[in-house]
C-alpha cells in the first residue's frame, strides 16, 4: 500500500469511512474540511483532483449527484436521499430551537448554547433529541441547569418523559466559562470528541465564549486541521430581551443539593468514574450511553479492512 497510495488518498478514504459510520455521504468540500490527519496541508483543488484521478479511490468510493461514500451494499442514491430527509428534519428542529433560545437568553448565568451531536450535522430523524451544550458563568452552573430544564420538564419536552412529543430537549452537557478545555475528557484516540468540538452550532454566544472554547481546544486541530469552529448563523441568534434576575451565587448551594438528590441512581454510580458522567461545580456531563469507544473501534476496524 505505502508505495501505491499517497497520504492524501489515505486521508480522504479515512474521512469518508468515518462518516460512513453514520450513513452520511460527503461533498468534495466536506471531504476537504473534515480531512483526517493529513501529513501536510492540502487545498480544495488537490482533493477534487485526486478524487477524479485516483484509480485506488475509485475502487473504494462511489459518487452520485456531488456526494461521495464508501462502496457497499447500500446505494449512494439512497444515502443521499436519506441525508436530504434528515436535513429537512434538522431544519424543523432548528426552528423550534431558535424559539427556545429566546428563553435561554433570559437567564444571566447562561453565556452560550450550542446544538451538538446529530443536530449539529443536520442529520437527525424524527426520533432524535435536540442535544445541547451549555456554557455558564462560574458559580452558576446548577441554577442555570435548573432554570433551563424546568419549563421543558413541566411541558414534558424532555427525553424519556411520558407523553413526550417530537423533538425533546436534552440538556446533558454543561460547563462553566472556566472549564471549556475538554481534552481531559478524551478517551485514547477519541475521534468523536474532536469532531464534536469542531461541529457544534452556536445558538447563543455572549462574551465570545465559543471563540475561547475553540482557542483552548486546539488539540482537535491535530486530527482535523482544515475544520474551523462554526460562527453563529444570523438566523440562530435570538434578539435581545431583558434578563430575569433569578440567579445568585448565594443560593447556588440550594440548587446543587436539590439536583444532586434527584439524580438517577445509575448516574450517581457512574459519576466521576470516567469521562462519561461528570458531576461537579465546573462541569455537568450526563452521557451514560456514551458511544465514543464503540465508534472508535468500528472506525479502526474499517480502516484496517480498507487500508490494508
Amino acid at each position: 500500500m505505502g508505495s501505491q497510495t499517497t497520504d492524501l488518498e489515505r486521508s480522504i478514504l479515512k474521512t469518508v469511512l468515518w462518516f460512513s459510520l453514520f450513513s452520511h455521504p460527503l461533498t468534495v468540500f466536506e471531504i476537504w474540511k473534515w480531512l483526517m490527519q493529513p501529513a501536510r496541508p492540502h487545498d480544495l483543488c488537490e482533493v477534487q483532483s485526486i478524487l477524479e484521478r485516483s484509480a485506488w479511490l475509485k475502487e473504494k468510493l462511489q459518487s452520485f449527484d456531488g456526494f461521495w461514500s464508501v462502496k457497499r451494499e447500500a446505494s449512494i442514491s439512497s444515502l443521499v436521499q436519506t441525508r436530504q430527509e434528515r436535513f429537512l428534519d434538522a431544519e424543523r428542529k432548528f426552528k423550534r430551537l431558535r424559539r427556545a433560545a429566546r428563553y435561554f437568553q433570559l437567564l444571566p448565568g447562561v453565556r452560550a448554547v450550542a446544538a451538538v451531536n446529530s443536530l449539529a450535522w443536520w442529520g437527525t430523524t424524527e426520533n432524535s433529541d435536540i442535544d445541547l451544550y451549555v456554557v455558564t458563568k462560574p458559580g452558576l452552573i446548577w441554577s442555570s441547569r435548573f432554570w433551563l430544564v424546568l419549563p421543558f420538564a413541566l411541558f414534558k419536552a424532555r427525553p424519556g418523559q411520558e407523553q413526550t412529543g417530537r423533538d425533546p430537549f436534552c440538556f446533558s452537557f454543561f460547563s462553566t466559562q472556566a472549564s471549556l478545555q475538554l481534552e481531559e475528557l478524551c478517551f485514547p484516540r477519541d475521534y468523536y470528541l474532536a469532531f464534536w468540538v469542531k461541529s457544534l452550532v452556536p445558538l447563543l454566544d455572549r462574551d465570545s465564549s465559543f471563540s475561547e472554547f475553540h482557542r483552548v481546544n486546539r488539540w482537535a486541530s491535530q486530527l482535523l486541521p482544515n475544520a474551523r469552529g462554526r460562527i453563529p448563523d444570523h438566523r440562530h441568534i435570538p434578539r435581545f430581551c431583558p434578563r430575569v434576575p433569578v440567579q445568585s451565587r448565594l443560593v447556588e448551594s440550594v440548587f446543587r443539593s436539590f439536583q444532586r438528590r434527584r439524580l438517577p441512581v445509575h448516574l450517581r454510580d457512574l459519576a466521576n468514574q470516567d469521562s462519561r458522567v461528570v458531576v461537579n461545580d465546573e462541569m455537568l456531563k450526563f452521557h451514560d450511553q456514551d458511544r465514543r469507544v464503540e465508534f472508535r473501534d468500528r472506525f479502526e476496524a474499517l480502516t484496517a479492512q480498507h487500508l490494508c
